[in-house]
Formats: structure tokens, sequence, C-alpha cells
């Protein structure tokens, strides 16, 4: 059984102390997107009579939208929508409302692909954007830790065959180490690329 898609005005609009101007960063989104269109093309999901009441289509649509927009997994994206109050307003989702776990948005998305509607609602938001000459980016804090790995043959000379025993396809690293020196190492880099909420 689906649910309407309504919020509490007073929750999100009336109170001040909801009001601050860093949870208005995604209403020229709202704004420009045609939600009654992208609603109307999902009518037939969880459209039974019976049943537990699902969350909204539109609430769940929304949801994945910014997991697109904001590079999250599905577990990253749960959580956000459990701790930031501009995810939850932009999905219409009450401080006092539970919130769609990893599992219920995978499902969601498993749904409207095997549907064959992912495609075409991504189709159609893209369409809805371009038209109005939007670009959806977001900026986020991200950590690179470069770690020098040594080669496994960096010493100079030839082996018993004659060839060079020198890793061919390593280079040179220098990292400054904790005391402050320069520290080079032939061999490999391992990088790793970590955002500002730790997820790598």
């Amino acid at each position: 059984m689906r649910k309407s898609f309504e919020t509490q005005p007073a929750l999100f609009v009336s109170s001040t102390a909801l009001d601050h101007p860093s949870l208005h960063g995604l209403d020229d989104t709202e704004a420009v997107l045609d939600w009654a269109h992208l609603e109307s093309l999902m009518n037939k999901i969880y459209a039974s009579k019976t049943g537990r009441p699902s969350y909204p289509l539109l609430t769940l649509l929304r949801s994945l939208l910014l997991g697109i927009w904001y590079k999250l997994s599905d577990e990253q994206l749960a959580s956000s929508l459990a701790r930031d109050l501009l995810f939850r307003r932009f999905c219409r989702l009450e401080l006092s409302s539970d919130i769609p776990d990893a599992a219920t948005l995978g499902r969601f998305h498993q749904q409207l692909v095997e549907d064959d509607l992912w495609e075409k609602l991504l189709g159609e938001v893209n369409r809805q954007l371009e038209e109005k000459h939007i670009i959806m980016s977001e900026g986020r804090i991200n950590i690179i830790d470069a770690t020098p790995v040594e080669a496994a043959q960096s010493g100079p000379g030839n082996g018993v065959d004659g060839g060079p025993t020198k890793d061919g396809e390593a280079g040179w690293h220098v990292k400054q180490d904790s005391r402050g020196k320069l520290k080079s190492t032939y061999g490999y880099s391992v990088h790793t690329d970590v955002d500002e909420d730790g997820f790598i």
C-alpha cells in the first residue's frame, strides 16, 4: 500500500529553528523539477490497497537522486538521511518519521530497474534540468593518502638470467616522514581517497 506524499509544514517552513539558509541548498532543484510528472511515471509501483504502507514513492525517488548527486552508496545515503536536515527536508522526512534503510533504498532501486523505469526517470530528470540549463554538482572535501610500497625487486645489477633485477614498472616515490625527513622508496604508491565522512 502506498503512502501519500505529504509533510507537516510547521516542521520545515514555519519553524525558525529549521529555517537556516543552509537548509535551502536544494530549493532550486525542488522548484525546477516537475515532481507530479515523475510520480505519475511510477504510479504502478506499490499500488496495492492492502498491506503495510510503504514510504512515499517521491521520498524514495528523491533519496536515490541525492545518492547520485552526492555520490553516495545506499549505506551512506541512509546515514545521511538520518542525520542531515537538508536531506530530510528535500525528501519530506519529518523529524519524527522513520528513515528508509539501505536495504529499502536498494530494493526500490531494483524495483525501478525491473520495471524499466530507472533509466526513464533519470532521463526525464536530466531532460528537465537541461531544459532549464541546470547542471547538478556538489563539492565535497576529499582526503587522499599515498602509501609507498617498496618493489620486490628494487636493487641494481642483473639477475642470473642476465636481465635487470629492478622492477621495470615501478618508480621512485619521495615522501616526508613524521620527523620531517624526506624518504625515497622505489616501488609503487597505494592511493586512498576518503571523503569528509570517512568513507573510502
